[in-house]
């Protein structure tokens, strides 16, 4: 059979260079790569050990690629998984487009996955144990959890907000020092409780899609007006514990822009999608708030233990 052999489905098995870029979401493995930046940074600022901070620059930078490529092998398993849910909600991605096949996919997961592990075993055994288990979690997430609804919601807000307590964790393997400090568990909780919000508005937003694979969300199983009920709950739990970093300490007044900031959108978020329920561009909007609040977060979170270790 030629290189222009045809799947199944009659499209071209040739993938296109693009699509290994596209269906790992690069710019969510970038920016979820710096929730392991602002733990290892926060657990120093905690328990400092050594001359300075940029003695463990080698920890960021491992740490930080080590997330990329987890995320990115994560992202690229969600979509094989999801390719017949993604034919009705997103057609244009690299899968149900036919730009990639699922055996070129597979493969790319198993070289996705063998470069995060070694990289996590440059930063230590231990650290190297988590990231194997959080690939076989997030594996396990898109072949089975994600069909449960809100537990599948669970995981993927934990794969992303548990980069905070890994980056910590890598500190503490390093300095023997196992304890995860206070603010990391805020900065934790905050961004999982965003995230959870928003995966909660999504599945409004796509129950269409979601019934093919009878994935039971909150949307689907109680209704929209309780979907974002529950979200709006979360969000307002989320800014809480953002609060909260600022309250007991953690972070400088002199960054109560980021606090100001952070908060507004993320009750925004909360509020807007309760206004109209069944409207989809009300959905979007609060989606997209919780976005943006959650990025504005994970920016304070690296800037408030740099602020305060410099």
């Amino acid at each position: 059979m030629s290189d222009k052999a045809k799947t199944t489905d009659g499209q071209k098995q040739r993938a296109d260079p693009k699509a290994f870029l596209s269906i790992i979401r690069p710019q969510n493995c970038v920016i979820g790569g710096l929730t392991v930046i602002a733990g290892l940074a926060m657990a120093y600022r905690v328990h400092p050990v050594g001359p300075s901070l940029s003695a463990y620059l080698y920890m960021f930078i491992f740490g930080y690629v080590t997330y990329f490529f987890v995320a990115a092998g994560g992202n690229v398993v969600n979509d094989i998984f999801d390719i017949e849910v993604d034919k009705i909600n997103r057609p244009h991605r690299a899968l149900p487009s036919g730009r990639m096949t699922v055996k070129q996919a597979w493969a790319y997961v198993v070289f996705l996955s063998l470069c995060g592990i070694l990289f996590a075993w440059l930063n230590g055994p231990l650290g190297t144990l988590v990231v194997v288990f959080f690939e076989v979690v997030g594996y396990a997430y898109a072949a089975k959890v994600k069909a449960l609804g809100l537990a599948g919601n669970f995981m993927v807000s934990f794969s992303f907000a548990f980069g905070v307590i890994y980056g910590s964790f890598l500190y503490a393997e390093r300095v023997a020092f196992f304890v995860i400090p206070v603010p990391s568990w805020l900065f934790f909780l905050t961004a999982f409780m965003i995230l959870q919000a928003r995966e909660t508005i999504k599945g409004a937003e796509d129950v269409e899609g979601d019934a093919l694979r009878n994935v039971r969300t909150i949307a689907r199983v109680y209704g929209n007006q309780a979907a974002v009920a529950l979200a709006a709950v979360l969000n307002i739990i989320g800014v809480a514990c953002y609060i909260l970093v600022w309250i007991l300490g953690y972070a400088s007044w002199d960054l109560w822009l980021l606090l100001l900031l952070g908060s507004a959108v993320v009750m925004g978020a909360a509020l807007f999608p309760l206004t109209g329920p069944n409207k989809k561009k009300r959905l979007v909007m609060g989606s997209t708030l919780d976005k943006v609040g959650a990025l504005i977060g994970l920016v304070a979170f690296v800037i408030i233990p740099l602020y305060g270790a410099v």
